[in-house]
């Protein structure tokens, strides 16, 4: 899942704080991955992701993080 994409490292490791505090338990034991986006004639975005859900409790995972206020967005499958 995707949870976000900012403009540095340490926002997009500060979105997984804010919505940690936003939505306790609901990224426990999930670790989040930064992974620098470079876009041609464009400023490096970071995408804040975590994984290792099946596509149903994918979904389902988002529709929780959207509830609590965040973004979230099913990648691949």
């Amino acid at each position: 899942m995707q949870l976000g994409a900012l403009d540095s490292q340490a926002g997009a490791l500060a979105e997984w704080v804010r919505l940690a505090r936003r939505a306790p338990g609901l990224l426990d034991g999930r670790t989040p991955q930064v992974i620098r986006f470079e876009r041609p004639d464009k400023p490096t975005m970071w995408r804040l992701r975590t994984g290792g859900f099946s596509a149903e409790a994918a979904r389902d995972f988002c529709a929780e993080v959207r509830a609590k206020g965040g973004a979230c967005a099913v990648i691949g499958g």
